[in-house]
């Protein structure tokens, strides 16, 4: 206790009874346990990395802003300016581990921007308001967070990426009729590189898939987003169980006939080996400067008459 002449004294914080309990055990838990190794949760399995990465993501409040664990409110979502737009909200990270490359996760941590020269830029989805921050991660924060997203979506490792088969001129042609389809034209939404398109853009540019994603994790989330992200804005519904296989739900070209493969398959793939070029020669195919200029409401409404288009599934 210090002296009554002491000019430096504690003030009176008003705390109530509750915090003064939360202030006492952190104080009195901020020090070395006496208790034996025996009595102390420490994992050597996956659940070790799942218990280093949350002291990471509760470091950086990183729950502020992702969703991490179904039902999870979180700060942004809160917000009046998110309440009828939430396809502003930064992505959720249910399946984060399942979803993206390892190794690309690493970098994209590193640097969000993705870019050395624009770093004032979201380098995924350019289009949302606010910006993943550059937290300037500790390569050893770096690598704990890695394998804390792989341990939540119980991934093997190490990762080893799947190799996608390369598609005859046949399949092109077929897949490319379906990313193109009137009931489910995939550049209506996602980004493109064409500034007067983004603008509106809802989800992240397909030429990114090829590093970022996982092929298994795409083929799940094109047969039911909402199982993988609930209240997602990426359309249910676009394929259906036919003959033991997953086809298109919408109209297919004659070049179907016959065909015995799996229609998610086929268009994942072609995803895949989506080039920059081939992706400029879809769109210009679509009339995306219509689109681009579409207010909200009309927007909502087309988005709808395509869902119902694809099978009418829920969002």
């Amino acid at each position: 206790m210090k002296s009554e002449t002491e000019a430096l004294r504690m003030p009176n914080l008003h705390l109530t009874k509750d915090q003064v309990l939360d202030l006492t055990t952190f104080l009195l838990g901020s020090q070395e346990t006496s208790l034996p190794q025996s009595y102390q949760f420490k994992p050597g399995d996956a659940r070790h990395d799942i218990q280093e990465g949350w002291w990471v993501v509760k470091k950086y409040n990183c729950m502020g802003c992702h969703q991490f664990i179904p039902g999870q409110r979180t700060i942004l979502m809160g917000l009046k300016q998110y309440q009828d737009v939430q396809e502003q909200l930064p992505p959720k990270l249910l399946t984060e581990g399942a979803r993206v490359d390892p190794e690309w996760l690493r970098k994209f941590l590193s640097n969000p921007a993705l870019s050395t020269t624009d770093t004032n830029r979201n380098g995924v989805r350019p289009y949302l308001k606010v910006r993943m921050p550059t937290f300037s991660f500790s390569d050893n924060e770096l690598r704990k967070l890695v394998r804390f997203f792989e341990a939540l979506s119980q991934q093997p490792l190490p990762y080893i990426p799947e190799e996608v088969p390369t598609l005859t001129a046949k399949e092109t042609d077929m897949a490319r009729s379906l990313f193109s389809s009137t009931a489910a034209p995939c550049l209506k939404c996602h980004a493109t590189g064409d500034p007067s398109h983004d603008k509106i853009a809802t989800a992240p540019n397909f030429l990114l898939a090829k590093e970022r994603l996982k092929p298994d994790w795409v083929e799940r989330w094109i047969t039911d987003p909402q199982a993988v992200a609930p209240g997602t804005s990426m359309p249910s519904g676009l394929f259906k169980q036919q003959n033991n296989q997953w086809v298109f739900s919408g109209p297919t070209p004659p070049t179907f006939n016959g065909y015995e493969g799996d229609h998610r398959k086929l268009l994942t793939d072609y995803i895949f080996q989506l080039t920059a070029e081939e992706q400029r020669r879809v769109a210009s195919s679509m009339p995306r400067a219509k689109a681009a200029v579409q207010p909200p409401s009309s927007r909502k409404q087309a988005a709808g008459e395509s869902h119902r288009m694809a099978g009418g599934a829920s969002r």
